[in-house]
């Protein structure tokens, strides 16, 4: 399999064949002032020597190419993720990164995520419900604030509604009230 920097030289030496083909056309349409000897003779000149300049060239470009950067290595540097090139030329690599179950990277400290108990579920339940009952009381149908709300003002309503909830299903103990008298 080619690399790209292959496949950009192919184009380039395909480019550089139709200028020549051109060049000859050229020479020999009846626009150029030569008789037709020296044209013939000049069209046979022009296509050896611009295909041995053409090969040589494109030769050379290829060897300081795999020189340089070889194509196996070049295949790695171009579709692996884990290896950067910077603005001067030097590669490389960052360590590989972990990806969590939802495709997110991991970083080496972060485990996997923690296994969501009742108690949780039944957490997550009681405040979903209290922040829609929340967005209900303080949104209009078309989604806008009401006169006197804004997002804070919801979750704190949803807040209190959630901490209620979990009162009555004996979740968590009321709090104890702080006396206001300053001693």
């Amino acid at each position: 399999m080619a690399s790209k920097i292959d496949k950009a030289l192919d184009r380039l030496e395909k480019l550089t064949n139709d200028v020549n083909i051109l060049k000859r056309r050229i020479v020999a349409s009846p626009i150029v002032p030569l008789p037709p000897k020296v044209k013939a003779t000049l069209g046979t000149i022009l296509e050896t020597s611009d295909d041995l300049i053409t090969d040589a060239y494109f030769g050379l470009v290829r060897d300081v190419a795999d020189v340089v950067l070889p194509g196996n290595v070049a295949m790695e540097v171009i579709n692996n993720p884990n290896i950067l090139m910077d603005s001067n030329g030097a590669i490389s690599q960052i360590p590989s990164r972990s990806r969590g179950p939802m495709g997110g990277i991991l970083t080496g400290t972060e485990k996997k995520p923690r296994k969501v108990t009742a108690k949780m579920k039944k957490q997550r339940k009681i405040q979903s419900n209290a922040f829609r009952n929340a967005n209900a009381k303080g949104r209009k149908n078309d989604g806008t604030f009401r006169s006197g709300y804004d997002q804070s003002r919801i979750a704190r309503i949803a807040q209190k509604e959630c901490t209620k909830e979990r009162q009555r299903l004996g979740l968590c103990e009321k709090p104890k009230r702080r006396s206001k008298k300053k001693k």
